[in-house]
């Protein structure tokens, strides 16, 4: 077989691909076609002036019987997909990315990446300059031609049949800075800058593939480089732009190690990572981390993550003290209520808020790891014995984390402005409800989340303290929501005083809503009480979004009113007897027997959305209807 490399420009090579000159041969296709992501990355690669590899093409030579000419046919054997994803650009079927567009969390944040003139275009809205710089681009191609096809065939199995390669192995040979940070600070046996941190020896080597036959070279430590590519991405992220979770998706990585060709030493984000893993390296007890199950990736990242927090923090150093034991209990409980699960399938708040959440789809996810986050800080942060190093100062960095996630990221002014009343973690306020010039601590029960423009009404903050104190009071009491409220005359199952014998029961897994709170079970002499009392913790819990869909749906037979009088017996004209929910200024019409009720309150659970528009996870609220005592 003879080969010959050759330049073409891009534009020739797409119009011999559109016209079928250039021809795609079945045999050589693998079966694949590439993501949208792929071809844009292409692109974007060559509108970054990048060199992508080479393309082989099989001038294939044949006698026509008629003509007794030489006919020539070009077979394309390796770049099929390459050159299908230019010609789908050219054709305008898709756009280059754009971080502005993409979901949020699932890449990084818009203003941290470089926006070249191309981002989010497609061909025909390139600018002209940039379109000829396209077309012109130089491709090489080999052209080769062989005696028989088996010739060619073996060309295309050593092309393909190469040392299969995982996602970080291929990271690793990707030049730039921040490739030489990940294999310096996690390890690369035999790499000259490889120094691997004294934090990465919790972990037990890899064992996957090591391979060394001189072309690639696959180690012990890809998966230690894997897990500190994403961690030390969510940690830089975090100090310049002040987001607490993205995804830590490979593509989300990849991106990453493109926007840091040129990271240096110097640079605070990078810093902050390198003391993340030394703080944790030196904390008190560290070697227990050894001792047992050698700790898991994910559960290493939210270590690292905790002492980020906590190191952010304005505390004495004494905070270092109680970080292993306290951490080690936390993981204790989550392994306990795993084991509980498997044995009687019964869900626990460490099983359902972490346990579960550790693997499965969407666990790399920055919705699902600040999930789990959040339940950590919640369970972790009350055992650490942290000493302010100014009791007057603002909320460090841990606590503003435990206060967004514990007030569900929404601002607790309820004549809030902003749509939903929204707040990201970026731009949490934490308001003093008891202001610090009057004396009042920086503690989680004297603070409050709201937003920016909120909190900068220090009239209305003032005016708002009754209602903060309520929202810290239901949140910590140790009595469920409504306990003590709706004790009236007013609630009657059909005119029994059990409901014929029988008992409803409302099961709320607050921690599967995504709540600081313990399980609670609402049951009351009377089944009518119960759907109050529950209703009531609905709307207190989730505010007006719930508030909205309890007027549209019906509760039982009718959807709530602000009008006592508005639920009328359709035979006699009267109104049915009806009962105030709490202090919302709504009605709720309760005729219906108790298993009426049941089978009632369980469909409209199936039907209402959480404010930010998932579904009720499964589980997470059951009615049940028991024997009465």
């Amino acid at each position: 077989m003879k080969s010959e490399l050759k330049t073409h420009v891009l534009q020739k090579l797409a119009d011999a691909y559109s016209t079928h000159e250039l021809k795609a041969k079945p045999e050589y296709q693998r079966g694949t076609v590439w993501k949208t992501g792929q071809r844009q990355g292409l692109i974007d690669s060559l509108l970054r002036g990048y060199q992508i590899p080479l393309f082989f093409v099989h001038v294939e030579e044949r006698q026509n019987a008629f003509t007794d000419g030489v006919e020539k046919t070009a077979w394309i054997v390796d770049g099929q997909q390459r050159m299908a994803a230019i010609v789908g650009y050219l054709n305008n079927e898709f756009s280059l990315p754009d971080p502005d567009r993409s979901k949020p969390g699932s890449t990084l944040p818009a203003g941290s990446k470089e926006r070249p003139g191309w981002t989010g275009l497609k061909f025909a809205e390139l600018t002209p300059e940039d379109r000829t710089r396209l077309l012109e681009t130089v491709l090489h191609v080999i052209e080769m031609s062989a005696d028989s096809p088996n010739e060619v065939r073996d060309l295309f199995i050593r092309l393909q049949a190469g040392t299969p390669l995982t996602a970080q192995e291929k990271r690793d040979a990707w030049p730039g800075e921040f490739t030489n940070f990940v294999i310096k600070h996690a390890g690369k046996p035999g790499h000259p800058q490889s120094n691997p941190k004294r934090f990465f020896s919790l972990f037990p080597k890899s064992k996957g593939l090591s391979v060394d036959d001189g072309v690639h070279y696959v180690d012990g430590l890809a998966e230690s480089r894997k897990f500190f590519a994403g961690l030390a991405m969510t940690i830089m992220v975090r100090e310049r732009t002040g987001v607490d979770f993205v995804d830590v998706k490979g593509t989300v990585i990849n991106d990453f190690y493109m926007e840091n060709l040129e990271l240096r030493d110097d640079d605070p984000a990078a810093m902050r990572v390198v003391s993340v893993l030394d703080l944790a390296a030196s904390l008190p007890e560290f070697e227990r981390f050894r001792e047992g199950r050698a700790l898991s990736f994910q559960w290493a990242f939210h270590l690292a993550l905790l002492v980020d927090a906590l190191a952010e923090g304005d505390f004495t150093p004494g905070w270092r003290q109680g970080v292993v034991d306290a951490f080690l209990d936390f993981k204790k409980a989550v392994a306990e209520a795993q084991l509980h699960y498997r044995q009687t399938k019964e869900m626990q708040p460490h099983y359902t808020r972490f346990g579960r959440l550790l693997s499965g789809s969407g666990s790399d996810t920055a919705d699902i790891i600040r999930s789990r986050h959040a339940f950590l800080l919640s369970e972790v942060h009350p055992k650490l014995k942290l000493t302010p190093r100014d009791p007057h100062r603002l909320y460090d960095s841990l606590e503003r984390e435990v206060i967004w996630n514990r007030d569900r990221g929404l601002c607790q002014n309820p004549e809030c402005a902003r749509p939903d009343r929204k707040v990201s973690f970026k731009e949490a306020n934490i308001h003093h409800i008891t202001e610090h010039t009057s004396g009042g601590p920086t503690t989680l029960k004297n603070g409050i989340l709201v937003c920016v423009e909120c909190h900068g009404n220090r009239a209305k903050m003032k005016m708002l303290r009754p209602i903060f104190e309520a929202h810290i009071e239901r949140i910590y009491s140790p009595e469920p929501i409504g306990s003590a409220v709706n004790q009236r005359s007013d609630f009657s199952d059909e005119g029994t005083p059990n409901g014929n014998g029988k008992r409803l029961e409302v099961l709320i897994d607050w921690g599967a809503l995504d709540v600081d709170r313990k399980p609670e079970v609402i049951t009351c002499p009377k089944a009518s009480e119960v759907v109050v009392r529950f209703v009531e913790a609905l709307i207190v819990t989730f505010g007006k979004s719930i508030e909205d869909q309890l007027l549209e749906l019906p509760v039982l037979r009718y959807p709530l009113s602000r009008d006592p009088n508005a639920f009328l017996n359709p035979s006699t004209g009267e109104t049915y007897r009806t009962a105030k929910v709490g202090e919302t200024g709504l009605y709720i019409c309760l005729q219906s027997s108790t298993d009426e009720k049941q089978r009632r309150l369980s469909d409209l659970i199936g039907r209402l959305t959480l404010p930010d528009g998932s579904n009720f996870p499964d589980g997470s609220i059951e009615v049940l209807v028991q024997p009465a005592e």
